[in-house]
């Protein structure tokens, strides 16, 4: 059983398995939206709306990783329970600051992740284009 941990820790096996899971949603999101520009002549200028589930792929597979959740850590909460249903109120304020700092941490990961896969996607379609 894990255990909190202020700015290192603050879900459990249960919660990371749901933040995997979310992290694949987004990631067959991307795989749909990519496809259908690629495979059925989308518009080109969608591929920059894969962003948004890029950013949810990179947000969920990266707070699994990490053990963290940022919104729970917005939230001053944590759960590191085996089930995943005990969330717990962060009462200290030092602990709270930490929860955010790595909070920021993970969303800008993910914002770095998903705008180098949009990039990555628009570069792929100038080299498709031009063959």
């Amino acid at each position: 059983m894990a255990e909190y941990q202020p700015g290192v820790c603050n879900i459990g096996e249960a919660e990371q398995r749901r933040r995997y899971a979310l992290g694949s949603i987004a990631a067959v999101a991307t795989l749909g939206l990519v496809t259908w520009v690629f495979g059925f002549d989308g518009p080109v200028w969608a591929l920059a709306l894969a962003g948004v589930p890029l950013f949810g792929t990179a947000e969920g597979y990266l707070q699994a990783q990490y053990q963290f959740c940022a919104g729970f850590a917005s939230l001053g909460i944590y759960d590191v329970s085996e089930k995943g249903n005990d969330r717990r109120e962060v009462s200290d304020e030092a602990a709270r600051r930490a929860d955010m700092r790595r909070a920021w941490q993970i969303h800008g990961y993910a914002t770095a992740t998903a705008i180098a896969g949009v990039l990555i996607l628009f570069v792929v379609n100038a080299l498709v284009s031009a063959s």
